[in-house]
């Protein structure tokens, strides 16, 4: 698979982006959508999903989660 495409943003091998996916509006109207950080690797090869912060005072994986997306052997 040459291109990933995720809620309609195309991914390159190799490639890492930033998007958000948008989920259903909050009772106001307002628009809501989940943060996601995409890093692809050159070649194919296992997937991993990590998750965190489903509910709001579960602040410790965010942090845990930027260590990972910072690791030298993402680069």
């Amino acid at each position: 698979m040459d291109i990933l495409d995720i809620a309609g943003t195309h991914i390159a091998r190799g490639e890492r982006r930033r998007i958000t996916i948008n989920v259903a509006p909050l009772y106001d109207f307002t628009p809501s959508g989940i943060p996601v950080e995409v890093v692809r690797g050159k070649e194919d090869g296992p997937t991993l999903f990590i998750s965190s912060t489903l509910h709001g005072d579960e602040i410790n994986g965010v942090d845990i989660i930027r260590r990972l997306l910072n690791h030298k052997r993402l680069k």
